[in-house]
């Protein structure tokens, strides 16, 4: 248990998490819900209804203080709209995210308590920039797209709130992606493989043409939509083992979970969500020390052998198939 603690504390002590890859995860957040506010007409997003006269969500003390329903007056106004959109672009463009962690997370919250229609994919949003905050307050970066040049001299409590920021994320998404292949399975269409083939007849969720007669046309055989159903079980249970798994397998599982989900975006029209569960999927399988290669060539910080990392990190939790 020393030798493990005295890994960890070393791996923490000189790898920086504070990385273009964190970076480009905050940029998806922020992209997905500007384009949602761009994109999405506002009287749908806050369509004015007998229970919601202004078109907005406020009912509770929360709720109320949302930037939606404090700038609402018979109706949202679009002027908050194009602020809200202004803002979430500066978030996107990564210019100083120790100033802008915080209206970034508002405003995506905002949206997610203020809209009358909910989406899974903006709530998650919700809870990600949040998760990011105590991250992105030790972050004095010029930009997330730099590297960090100055972790040696950052206190040692900075560094473990900032892992201990990511451990969150990846305890949120492996709590996602386990609730949603559980609940799965107690549905009959996904226990006899026939799911997505009712999906895709579905007059809300399903492709418009000509994708809808492309996918029927491949999803009539049986066989295909037991393989397409199943394997999404698997992999949603796979992305729950993600990150007690070697490199090479995480590698492949981000491959295939961006694959999964911008399939999700073409066919059923979820590009939101989708972009929110891509950025989720490359903080829970990818970690501070492999993310070297994916940073302008540049190094992070000077991490300590990735096979070391790997055996800390395997360490200090049982194995996915063990009883325990």
């Amino acid at each position: 248990m020393t030798s493990l603690t005295q890994k960890l504390d070393r791996y923490i002590a000189r790898t920086s998490p504070f990385t273009p890859v964190v970076g480009t995860a905050r940029t998806i957040l922020a992209l997905s819900t500007a384009i949602t506010l761009t994109f999405t007409p506002s009287s749908q997003l806050f369509f004015r209804s007998e229970n919601y006269p202004d078109g907005v969500t406020c009912s509770t003390e929360a709720t109320s203080l949302s930037f939606f329903c404090l700038t609402a007056d018979q109706g949202v106004p679009t002027w908050s709209v194009i602020v809200a959109i202004g803002v979430l672009f500066i978030a996107a463009i990564g210019v100083l995210p120790r100033w802008t962690c915080i209206p970034h997370w508002y405003l995506t919250w905002s949206l997610a308590a203020g809209s009358p229609l909910p989406d899974g994919g903006d709530h998650l949003a919700s809870n990600l920039t949040l998760i990011l905050i105590p991250f992105c307050l030790f972050d004095g970066r010029l930009t997330h797209w730099r590297r960090d040049d100055q972790y040696r001299s950052t206190s040692l409590v900075a560094k473990y709130i900032a892992y201990a920021c990511l451990g969150l994320w990846i305890v949120q998404l492996m709590g996602v992606y386990l609730q949603a292949s559980i609940a799965k399975m107690a549905v009959t269409e996904w226990a006899d493989g026939s799911a997505l083939w009712y999906w895709l007849q579905n007059p809300t969720f399903g492709p418009a043409e000509p994708i809808r007669s492309l996918t029927l046309l491949v999803f009539q055989f049986p066989v295909i939509s037991i393989i397409a159903s199943y394997g999404t079980l698997v992999l949603q249970l796979a992305l729950v083992a993600g990150p007690f798994m070697r490199r090479r397998a995480r590698q492949v599982l981000l491959i295939l979970g961006i694959a999964f989900h911008g399939a999700i975006a073409i066919v059923m029209g979820l590009w939101s969500f989708s972009a929110v569960m891509i950025a989720a999927d490359i903080l829970l399988l990818l970690r501070p020390d492999e993310q070297r290669g994916l940073s302008f060539g540049k190094r992070i910080s000077h991490p300590i052998r990735p096979s070391a990392a790997d055996s800390a990190l395997r360490q200090t939790s049982p194995s996915p198939t063990s009883p325990s």
